[in-house]
């Protein structure tokens, strides 16, 4: 059987994408009782889905009327089970398991609400990175993601998010790829995993070749 919360996720995203009216959805929310979503959500795969959603719906919702790209993030505009929260507060408060968005995934925030340490997940999985990165991109695969075929989903992001962001120059030798890999990189396992990771997704013997990020 589906699981509530992460149905109403799903719905309020696909709604979200097509600039409709989450209104009624949104209050559904607001009125969760935090103990119950927490009983809900009692599996990782079922707190991604949930978290991924909700952040990608609210990214939508709040970048319609906010011209601030930096502001989109901070502002505390997402109203669950009576608290208030950010798009950072979701990444990286929940999504990373209460980690600081500085200091490339090695330090843990302890000033987080109760809030967001209850609901975070209960171990990080770096593929989040690139769930969130998609909403950027073009022509993305995913409509919204789904508890029950949520790994294949992520590995799906993942590879596609890498072969769109990551250049090889073979006459410098010089990889070019995404900033956030080297930003958590530690999310990752340290940076001989990010170059594994893409070494492993993209199928090349990076052997030789000078590993750089993008500025932005």
């Amino acid at each position: 059987m589906k699981n509530y919360y992460t149905t109403l996720s799903e719905e309020i995203l696909s709604i979200a994408k097509f600039e409709g009216d989450s209104t009624l959805l949104r209050r559904q929310l607001f009125y969760i009782r935090q103990a119950k979503l927490e009983k809900s959500l009692d599996t990782n795969d079922l707190r991604k889905t949930f978290w991924i959603n909700i952040y990608n719906a609210f990214f939508h919702i709040i970048s319609k009327d906010t011209e601030d790209r930096d502001a989109i993030f901070t502002l505390k505009r997402i109203k669950i089970a009576h608290s208030l929260l950010s798009l950072n507060d979701i990444e990286h408060g929940i999504l990373r398991k209460t980690k600081f968005k500085m200091g490339f995934g090695y330090i843990t925030n302890p000033f987080y609400s109760d809030f967001i340490k209850t609901l975070a997940v209960k171990e990080l999985d770096y593929r989040i990175h690139f769930a969130l990165k998609s909403i950027c991109l073009k022509n993305p695969t995913i409509d919204y993601y789904e508890s029950e075929i949520i790994n294949e989903q992520l590995q799906k992001i993942t590879k596609k998010v890498i072969k769109s962001e990551t250049h090889f120059d073979t006459d410098l030798k010089l990889i070019t790829t995404s900033k956030f890999l080297f930003s958590y990189y530690q999310d990752f396992g340290g940076m001989s995993s990010v170059k594994e990771l893409l070494q492993t997704t993209l199928e090349k013997d990076m052997k030789g070749y000078t590993l750089q990020f993008k500025n932005s």
